[in-house]
């Protein structure tokens, strides 16, 4: 199926490929301890999950769109790492 993602990038996937089940793999990958310390970039999402590494990156956004994740940018790059405090999202706005 054809997905389009906020961004404006469309891909080809598979209808397996849900949101849910996608944000599910990478809840759990972004809860392993080396994760929990250093975050993770798209490059380590794109390795974990399967995808190439422009869809993993909007599968990261989207999930911090969602209050999943929260991102730290540095000149290293993008590091996305679990968000500890969800309910604070507002909107994108934090409290």
């Amino acid at each position: 199926m054809l997905r389009k993602f906020d961004s404006g990038v469309m891909v080809i996937q598979n209808k397996t490929h849900s949101d849910d089940e996608v944000f599910s793999r990478i809840k759990s990958f972004v809860s392993k301890p080396n994760a929990l310390r250093i975050g993770i970039s798209a490059s380590n999402a794109e390795m974990t999950l399967g995808f190439a590494l422009t869809v993993a990156k909007e599968y990261l956004l989207a999930a911090e769109g969602k209050g999943l994740l929260c991102r730290d940018v540095s000149p290293d790059g993008f590091c996305f790492y679990i968000n500890l405090f969800p309910e604070n999202n507002l909107d994108g706005r934090y409290l």
